[in-house]
C-alpha cells in the first residue's frame, strides 16, 4: 500500500489528542516504511488494534530482543534520542507529571518543616521542658526556613512550577474549564484559611488561576492558532517579568507606588500592607507560565515525550502519581499534614491538647 501509513481507522479509536496524547489510525498492510518502526511503536499498535498482531509486529519484537541485549552505553544513549508520539487519551508525557510530583512533593515537605517548627515544636517544648531533642528539632526547623538555601530553592521550585503550569496549558483541552476550577479551589482556600486565622488572600493556586484563563483568552483571541498564541505569550510573559523587575527595583530603592489595598494581588510593589500567609501576585509569576506555554509549543509541539525510552521504565512512577493529582495535593496537603501532627500531638507529645485547635 502506498497511502500513507495508517489509512484505514479503528473503530472506536479516540477521537482528539488529550493532554499528551492522540488518537491513532491503523492500516491493516503496513508500507515498507513501517517496517522501520521500533518495536515500541509496533506494540503499542497492536496493543490498541482489535486485530491479532501482524507478522511485521513479531519481527520486531524479536529484533527489540535482540537490541535489549545491547550494551549498556546503547542503552543510555537511546533512552535520550527522539520520542515516540504518545497515543491514546490514557498515555502522558511522563516527564512534565514527573517534574510536577517532584515540586509537589518538595512544597508537602516545605509546608511540613514550617509547621513543626512554628506551630507545634513550641506546645510539645513547653509541655515538655526536659526534652531538649525537641528544642533541637524546632531549631534544625526554624534554621532551615529562615536559611538563604531555603529561600533559594524555594523560588526555583515555584518557577519550575510556574513553567510547568504553562507547559500544561497547550496540553489542555479545555483551559476555561480548568482556569475556573482552579478559581473555585482557590477562593475556598481564602474562606477556609480565613476562619483558621491565616487567610490566604492571593496564593499560587490563586496566580494559576488567572494565568490559566488569561492564556485561554489569549487563544480565543489567536482563533487557537497554536504559533500566534505561543508568540503573543512569549512576548508578554517576557514584557511582565521585565516590568516586575523595573518596578520592583524601585520600590527596593524606597518609592511606592500606592498607599490603596486594592491592588495588592497585581504585584508586590503594589500591595500597600495587605497580609496573606502564601502570597504570589500575577506579577511575575504569570510571565512565567506564559513562558512555559511558549515552550510546550516549541518543545512538545508534535506531542511527544522528550525521553520517551527512558520514560518507559517504572523509576518515576511515584513522582508521576503526585504530579497527576497535584491540585488535589496542594489543596489538601495542609490539612493532611496538620491532622497528622495533631493526632502525634495528643498521642505523644501534648496529651487532651490537639495544639491546633
Amino acid at each position: 500500500m502506498s497511502k500513507g501509513k495508517y489509512s484505514q481507522k479503528r473503530k472506536n479509536a479516540p477521537a482528539e489528542e488529550s493532554q499528551t496524547g492522540a488518537g491513532f489510525a491503523f492500516s491493516k498492510e503496513p508500507s515498507p516504511e513501517e517496517n522501520t518502526l521500533n518495536k515500541e511503536d509496533i506494540a503499542q499498535n497492536s496493543c490498541l488494534s482489535d486485530a491479532a498482531p501482524s507478522p511485521q509486529a513479531e519481527t520486531a519484537e524479536n529484533s527489540e530482543n535482540s537490541t535489549a541485549r545491547a550494551g549498556i552505553g546503547e542503552k543510555i544513549a537511546s533512552a535520550f534520542r527522539g520520542g515516540d508520539k504518545l497515543r491514546g487519551s490514557s498515555r502522558r508525557i511522563w516527564e512534565l507529571d514527573f517534574i510536577r510530583g517532584v515540586c509537589v512533593l518538595l512544597m508537602v515537605f516545605d509546608h511540613f518543616i514550617y509547621d513543626i517548627g512554628s506551630i507545634f515544636a513550641p506546645a510539645w517544648i513547653r509541655a515538655n521542658p526536659d526534652m531538649e531533642w525537641l528544642v533541637y528539632i524546632r531549631d534544625m526547623a526554624l534554621d532551615y526556613w529562615n536559611s538563604s538555601f531555603h529561600t533559594t530553592s524555594q523560588h526555583i521550585v515555584v518557577w519550575i512550577f510556574c513553567f510547568v503550569c504553562g507547559i500544561s496549558c497547550y496540553f489542555s483541552r479545555s483551559n476555561l474549564k480548568r482556569g475556573i476550577m482552579a478559581g473555585i479551589f482557590a477562593m475556598l482556600i481564602t474562606l477556609v484559611t480565613d476562619q483558621l486565622g491565616m487567610i490566604i488572600r492571593f496564593g499560587i493556586l490563586h496566580m494559576f488561576a488567572f494565568a490559566i484563563l488569561l492564556w485561554w483568552l489569549i487563544d480565543t483571541l489567536c482563533r487557537h492558532k497554536k504559533l500566534r498564541t505561543a508568540v503573543v505569550s512569549l512576548v508578554l510573559g517576557i514584557a511582565i517579568i521585565a516590568i516586575d523587575y523595573g518596578f520592583s527595583a524601585a520600590y527596593e530603592n524606597g518609592m511606592r507606588f500606592t498607599t490603596d489595598k486594592t491592588w495588592f494581588f497585581v504585584a508586590d510593589w503594589l500591595n500597600a500592607g495587605v497580609g496573606s500567609a502564601d502570597y504570589y501576585p500575577i506579577f511575575p509569576g504569570v510571565g512565567y507560565v506564559l513562558i512555559g506555554s511558549f515552550f510546550g509549543y516549541v518543545l512538545y509541539n508534535k506531542r511527544r515525550s522528550l525521553f520517551p525510552r527512558l520514560g518507559k521504565y517504572s523509576w518515576h512512577a511515584p513522582f508521576d502519581f503526585w504530579g497527576r493529582i497535584a491540585l488535589w495535593v496542594y489543596v489538601l496537603h495542609q490539612v493532611v499534614v496538620a491532622a497528622i501532627l495533631a493526632l502525634v500531638s495528643i498521642l505523644i507529645f501534648t496529651p487532651g491538647d490537639f495544639v491546633i485547635i
